[in-house]
């Protein structure tokens, strides 16, 4: 991993931020915030938390010590001032001589303390940043950093690699007791760069923006070093038998799409958006003959689970000339998903002092030999997000059985992450339209009719898909719908053409829910009487 620091891109971040009238400390800090960000094998969506320590006048004009921090909601890769709320620090440090404190406690006491009431919530490990004297705090989940340590002997092999460079924090749930731990660990260590959190992820601090930034470059390229030193050369993965003549994946997306939805007790369907992803790791990845095995350990990091819950639906390889048959197993295989998860959430639920109420138990992530990977989510975006963290988490286990053998933690600790209080709230925020999870197709799209019934159904939260002859005016629109909708070029009098729009649709988004049949034309005489050629 190189480092992506440029004095002179720190200037223009200082100037351009200065001008508006934040000071240089925040400035830099978003600056090397947006570089960690910017890194989907250090950070990604919203993971990940970065701070400075700074003097910044309140409300009433005096100066007080503050806390920059990650607020909850922000993406590090595009962060900007208002994503790192200043928190006041007096109020922080004095929570360090508790022996407890609960989730709720912690975020109303971190609310109050904020200087500007309308910032956004402090990251969840806020008091973690606070108890370490350190100017610039950096944390993120590095891929090789949980290759390293999701080992049965993680911690002895990170003792290893680092040396006295850095301390090792064994598992601790993020929050009070964990930035408690972390404190009393540097306390013992005060010399070292930072700090790796067992099957979590790594801290690096220092006193300027830079140094921080660059020490965790430093420190990640060392386990990058580790890992590649370490490999046998041998094929980590063994493969299995795939058969010669394999289904598409818009033969099987609508398949899964439909098996994997909850049904309501008014007969609703309650489906997922799908988002396909393959590539030369993900094909050896769900290759392996073991894949029932290492697929099913648990996630990388905990806070993964509230993306992809804690394992993924696996399923065989499926044949062109049996879609039946392999509907059928989907919906076994479905069937048996949902009733771990079922069991699981009771196990676990049986020992919290107050009652959980379930999630949905459908799977997040499918994985599918010859074929490759599939995110659902309530949305295209958290379909993306779910097959992003997927394809990263694949990685992850990849390297960690090259070197050794991957180790997830325990259920009932990725239990108490996936039904965390303030994780729950994250995502519980924002009802859902009334198209949601529901995929539009409009033909004609580009047209003035079309392309506004495309845009007024997106904004109830259909998925969309222009088709039109033109297929760059259907891109076009597509584009300033949503990041998600796609345009493709159709001729709706060629059912060649027809059907080759069906499968773009289904192999990205898993079906068709909605059509509007906009596209036509006038020909004059009565509809019975036209031949079939007109029609």
């Amino acid at each position: 991993m190189k480092s992506l620091w440029s004095n002179s891109e720190a200037a223009k971040a200082v100037k351009h931020y200065t001008k508006a009238g934040v000071n240089e400390d925040v400035a830099l800090r978003v600056y090397t915030t947006r570089l960690l960000g910017g890194d989907a094998r250090l950070v990604l969506h919203g993971g990940g938390n970065t701070s400075v320590k700074s003097t910044i006048v309140d409300l009433l004009g005096d100066k007080q010590q503050v806390l920059c921090v990650k607020g909850s909601g922000w993406d590090m890769a595009v962060i900007e001032p208002a994503g790192l709320p200043a928190v006041r620090m007096q109020p922080l440090l004095s929570l360090q001589s508790r022996d407890r404190l609960s989730d709720e406690e912690m975020v109303a006491i971190q609310r109050v303390s904020l200087l500007d009431p309308a910032s956004p919530n402090p990251s969840v490990e806020t008091l973690l940043h606070a108890f370490l004297p350190h100017k610039f705090i950096d944390h993120t989940h590095s891929s090789a950093i949980l290759s390293v340590s999701d080992q049965p002997d993680g911690e002895q092999i990170c003792q290893q690699i680092f040396g006295t460079r850095m301390a090792i924090v064994p598992f601790i749930m993020p929050g009070f007791l964990l930035a408690k731990k972390a404190a009393e660990i540097y306390a013992l260590n005060p010399e070292v760069d930072g700090l790796i959190l067992h099957k979590h992820g790594i801290f690096t601090f220092a006193e300027t923006a830079k140094d921080a930034y660059q020490l965790m470059i430093e420190m990640v390229s060392k386990a990058e070093n580790w890992i590649e030193k370490s490999r046998s050369g041998a094929a980590v993965f063994q493969p299995a038998a795939i058969p010669v003549q394999l289904a598409s994946a818009a033969d099987i997306m609508p398949i899964i799409r439909g098996a994997c939805a909850e049904t309501s007790a008014n007969g609703d369907h309650a489906r997922l958006i799908c988002d396909f992803r393959q590539n030369r790791q993900i094909l050896q990845f769900v290759n392996g003959k073991a894949l029932a095995d290492y697929s099913q350990r648990g996630v990388v990091t905990p806070d993964n689970i509230i993306r992809i819950k804690n394992r993924p639906l696996v399923l065989p390889a499926p044949e062109i000339g049996d879609l039946a048959g392999f509907a059928q197993i989907v919906r076994t295989e479905t069937d048996k998903f949902v009733a771990a998860y079922h069991k699981y959430f009771s196990d676990n639920n049986a020992r919290q002092a107050e009652p959980k109420t379930e999630l949905d138990p459908m799977p997040r992530l499918v994985l599918v030999p010859g074929i490759g990977m599939i995110g659902l989510g309530k949305s295209a975006k958290d379909a993306a997000i779910a097959a992003d963290v997927g394809e990263t988490a694949l990685g992850i286990i990849t390297d960690a059985e090259a070197i050794g053998t991957y180790e997830a933690l325990d259920d009932n600790l990725l239990f108490d992450m996936e039904y965390w209080s303030l994780e729950q709230a994250k995502l519980a925020k924002g009802r859902e339209k009334p198209l949601a999870r529901q995929v539009m197709l409009v033909t004609g799209g580009a047209g003035t009719i079309g392309a506004a019934c495309a845009k007024m159904f997106s904004t109830y939260g259909a998925e969309i898909a222009i088709l039109d002859l033109d297929g760059n005016a259907a891109e076009k629109i597509a584009r300033s719908i949503s990041p998600h909708a796609i345009g493709i070029a159709c001729d709706v009098t060629r059912p060649a053409s027809i059907r080759a729009a069906f499968d773009k649709v289904c192999s990205t988004f898993g079906g068709v829910d909605i059509v509007i049949s906009n596209a036509g034309a006038a020909w004059q005489g009565k509809i019975a009487e036209l031949d079939d050629a007109t029609l």
